[in-house]
């Protein structure tokens, strides 16, 4: 059995730097200890991957951000406020050598981290798959809030090997029967074996039913010295996973701006409020966002700031999916008691 004993003493700055240089090299080493001796029963491995969820992040476990997004805004009226995507591991034990592994491995925690918690009937299978030039791209599922949610998209290579460095799909593109609004972000995992994308959506109707395509054109390394050509297209129809629904009859007055809320939509990857202008600047999406806090049955409250402002068929609706330094927070930890919007209590139990 392999046993790693870390002791933190973070005294300052630069002891801080040190401790978190100190984890990242005994992550990338990791691979290298003997595991021969992990003698385990499939009972036993399987409870310990189901646990750890199998996040094989290693060389950038500690302080990853995501630094660059592609922003793609069709011709709608959106307001995105910027999120830091954090993906901080601390000691993770990795079972490579598990046979059953890479049925516990999650594209969403390798891309966001462990933190990205969600409820499993809150995911909406895809599994839509091409593979072109020695390369499997699979649009593996989707998770949704309202009118917006994720898409999550993979490649990986038939022979398994890793991609260059600095790999990056520069065409990587959501197309949609009906107007939505995405930006996509990359991000190599898995010792580079991987691939994945993300869509960030927001949707002018209900995402239910939308017959939807991504498409990939060619993978370029960093230096632009190494490609493997597509395209690649995979095509699907979005099926919403569960999420709680709720209605709303609460009118705000700020300013000079009267809105009335119609719905409020709960999952795990935030909380979504609907609801339409009633001051007749239907032309306009109201500058005023709401306080919103999460209570759980535990008494704990965690306060949410607004991600987007998107228009809807109906009016618009807000997303709150940031805590107070712009990081995702992701909910599916949480056993939710009510939602308060302004102060007025919304009960889901």
């Amino acid at each position: 059995m392999v046993s790693i004993e870390v002791k933190l003493q973070i005294d300052n700055e630069r002891g801080w730097m040190q401790v978190k240089r100190r984890i990242v090299d005994i992550m990338a080493n990791i691979d290298n200890q003997n595991l021969d001796n992990l003698l385990l029963t499939e009972d036993e491995e399987r409870e310990l991957t189901e646990q750890i969820s199998m996040e094989r992040i290693k060389n950038r476990a500690m302080n990853h951000i995501q630094e660059e997004e592609t922003i793609v805004l069709k011709n709608r009226k959106v307001k995105k406020y910027k999120a830091s995507i954090v993906i901080a591991a601390a000691m993770i034990m990795i079972l490579s050598t598990t046979a059953f592994a890479s049925q516990y491995m999650d594209s969403l925690k390798q891309f966001f981290g462990p933190s990205a918690s969600i409820a499993e009937d809150e995911r909406s299978p895809i599994q839509g798959k091409d593979t072109v030039s020695g390369v499997s791209m699979i649009v593996e599922e989707g998770v949704y809030v309202g009118n917006s949610g994720y898409l999550v998209v993979s490649f990986t290579k038939e022979d398994g090997k890793p991609f260059p460095v600095g790999a990056s799909i520069p065409g990587l593109e959501l197309k949609a029967e009906h107007d939505v609004s995405y930006m996509v972000a990359q991000q190599l995992v898995d010792d580079n074996k991987k691939l994945v994308g993300v869509f960030e959506m927001d949707a002018m109707n209900d995402l239910e039913g939308l017959k939807a395509r991504i498409t990939a054109d060619r993978i370029t390394a960093a230096d632009a010295t190494q490609a493997v050509d597509g395209p690649w297209d995979v095509q699907f129809t979005i099926s919403a996973g569960k999420e709680r629904e709720l209605n709303l009859n609460q009118a705000i007055h700020e300013g000079e701006e009267a809105l009335s809320l119609s719905t409020i939509h709960v999952s795990s990857i935030g909380v979504a409020i609907e609801g339409k202008r009633t001051d007749g600047k239907l032309d306009k999406l109201p500058e005023y966002t709401p306080e919103v806090k999460v209570t759980a049955v535990d008494g704990s409250v965690t306060r949410l700031h607004a991600s987007s402002t998107s228009t809807t068929e109906s009016g618009f609706q807000w997303l709150y999916n940031l805590d107070s330094k712009n990081n995702l927070v992701f909910l599916g930890d949480l056993d939710i008691k009510s939602i308060s919007i302004d102060g007025n209590v919304t009960e889901l139990k």
